[in-house]
């Protein structure tokens, strides 16, 4: 049910104010300026009355996947169900803490006209959220009385990771040229074995290897998959501690401050480049697992092929949160020794901030360099990389640059007893993570070091 109320329109002022100079002048007197502005008044009332029998109708639509850190349109669908031809303004009730751009909507209903009105929201974090009610405010001719109508329009949305990338890796793909979005050509391993399945082909697989029958039935190009090209394990491991709830660049560029964008997190980033490493490695034909850690491990899906598999890393990992936790690596290793038997490429998502956290990551990420093969993906920390290279003006500035020169020699620290211990690391911007990340698993694969 909707709820309505009085209002005044965008005339009521300065028409009932219009009585004042005939008062002045003597002409109308107080009284005849007191029946003048009663009048107006009840003229409002009356108009605001007749319109609240003329309320639209209208309903909100919403994409199925929002987008976390990037504009997504939202559509207002509004029906004029009367003769007469409505002045509308529109405002929707977003999620708190999301940005309405812009925060109300004007549109102009024809008798028993439609009208569509459109605007973008940006949230900033995943998961599941709710939408409130519409508000109208309906105008008549006169512009006396208004209306405020109440629409009762609460609908949920669920806000998912940037999955812009594996569309443009896939773009990229079907052009044959990854080289355009950063990704280096790798030439696949095998060439023989056992046949497994088909699919779609991609730019690089050997024309030996395309199913002629098979691509002139689904006219395209379909490739005979071998069994030794999905025989490799890849576990995405996210950390999910403290030091992943800071916010650094947006969720496409990561770059700080682009119009129409706005801060995520480094776990939001992670996520994005761990859905783009599983997007590529499923393609190659590979098992893609996940473990979200931080405390103890939140959440674990086995390695598994296939489509269904990336939407069941999606669903995983949409409404993930990083906790204010520390991190205990030692009981992530635990797990992965007592539920990831087969060898795989361990990809751990993290952060180097300091050495309470890197070292112990370092120690025990190398503890499974026996059995599996570890990779470290971390952020750069351009931020202290600055600070460490700015001149010092000031007394602020010099202690602003100590600090940050310990946290790059921490770091520093961290990456070596990295590289000791046999585990490779992945150091990248926040725009380049998942570039960098997928880079790597594409040498790997190339070089057969799995």
């Amino acid at each position: 049910m909707n709820d309505s109320r009085f209002v005044p329109g965008r005339r009521l002022a300065w028409t009932a104010a219009a009585g004042a100079p005939f008062a002045l002048a003597g002409e109308l007197g107080l009284a005849g300026v007191a029946a003048w502005d009663a009048a107006v008044v009840l003229g409002a009332w009356a108009e605001s009355r007749a319109l609240g029998r003329r309320v639209p109708t209208a309903e909100r639509a919403v994409e199925a996947r929002l987008v976390v850190g990037l504009p997504n349109r939202v559509t207002v669908r509004l029906h004029n169900p009367t003769k007469s031809l409505l002045r509308v303004v529109v405002r929707d009730d977003v999620p708190e803490g999301w940005i309405a751009e812009p925060d109300e909507l004007s549109v102009e209903l024809p008798p028993h006209g439609r009208r569509e009105v459109t605007y973008t929201v940006t949230p900033p974090k995943r998961g599941a959220h709710a939408f409130g009610d519409l508000h109208l405010r309906l105008e008549g001719s006169l512009g006396l009385g208004a209306r405020i109508v109440d629409i009762a329009a609460g609908a949920s949305a669920r806000v998912y990771p940037n999955v812009l990338g594996p569309r443009r890796y896939e773009m990229a793909a079907k052009l044959g040229d990854l080289r355009t979005i950063g990704f280096r050509n790798v030439r696949k391993s095998g060439g023989g074995g056992e046949f497994d399945q088909l699919r779609e082909y991609v730019s690089g697989d050997p024309f030996r290897d395309l199913d002629w029958k098979s691509s002139a039935k689904r006219l395209r190009p379909v490739t005979r998959v071998l069994r030794e090209e999905r025989s490799q394990n890849v576990l995405l491991a996210i950390d999910a501690g403290r030091l992943m709830k800071i916010r650094a660049g947006s969720a496409h560029t990561g770059a700080a401050g682009s119009p129409g964008e706005i801060p995520v997190t480094k776990l939001d980033h992670a996520i994005n480049a761990a859905l783009l490493l599983a997007w590529v490695a499923l393609r190659h034909g590979d098992r893609v697992g996940l473990v979200i850690f931080a405390e103890d491990v939140a959440t674990f899906v086995p390695a598994n092929r296939g489509p269904a598999q990336y939407r069941a890393l999606l669903e995983a990992l949409y409404d993930v949160e990083a906790t204010t936790a520390y991190v205990d690596f030692r009981r992530f290793v635990e797990f992965i020794k007592l539920r990831v038997p087969r060898r795989s490429l361990i990809v751990m998502f993290s952060d180097l901030l300091d050495d309470t956290h890197g070292l112990p990551l370092a120690e025990h990420l190398s503890m499974l360099r026996g059995k599996h093969l570890p990779v470290c993906v971390t952020m750069e920390d351009a931020v202290a990389e600055s600070l460490a290279a700015r001149p010092a003006q000031s007394d602020d500035d010099a202690y602003q640059r100590a600090a940050a020169a310990d946290l790059l020699a921490d770091r520093a620290a961290v990456k070596a007893r990295l590289r000791k211990g046999g585990v490779s690391l992945v150091e990248a911007p926040a725009g380049e993570l998942a570039v960098g990340a997928v880079n790597r698993y594409l040498e790997i694969k190339a070089r057969n070091l799995l």
